[in-house]
């Protein structure tokens, strides 16, 4: 975390988000998921939710072991985030907590495809 502090922080966003932290995008997939698979199948759901559990044990320690481990030696000269990929991870990471924050404008793009799809199932 020393050597590569912008590096570090925006990959803990990222795997946050991969777990479904609210306020960012990827809780609003998993709970749409879960409220929707509830209803059908409760027990799978249930054990469902321990593999959610079993995740965050596992995003932890990795996040432990890439960023709190000692440097080695092979990475003395890794440097930080570079200007170019800046202006990469900077607009990623907005849309992260803006999708995560507002979902709305991202479930109206695909909600009349998915009306469709129900009603042709259904």
């Amino acid at each position: 975390m020393q050597r590569t502090p912008l590096l570090c922080g925006w990959m803990s966003v990222a795997m946050f988000s991969s777990l479904g932290l609210p306020g960012l995008n990827g809780f609003i997939g998993e709970f749409l998921i879960f409220k929707g698979s509830f209803a059908l199948a409760a027990g799978y759901t249930a054990v469902a939710v321990l593999g959610l559990l079993i995740t965050a044990i596992v995003f932890m320690r990795a996040m432990q072991a890439l960023f709190s481990g000692p440097l080695a030696e092979s990475c003395g000269q890794l440097p930080d985030l570079r200007l170019g990929e800046r202006w990469i991870v900077i607009p990623i990471t907005l849309l992260m907590f803006a999708i995560g924050l507002y979902p709305q404008f991202v479930l109206n793009i695909f909600n009349t495809t998915v009306v469709q799809m129900a009603r042709l199932l259904g």
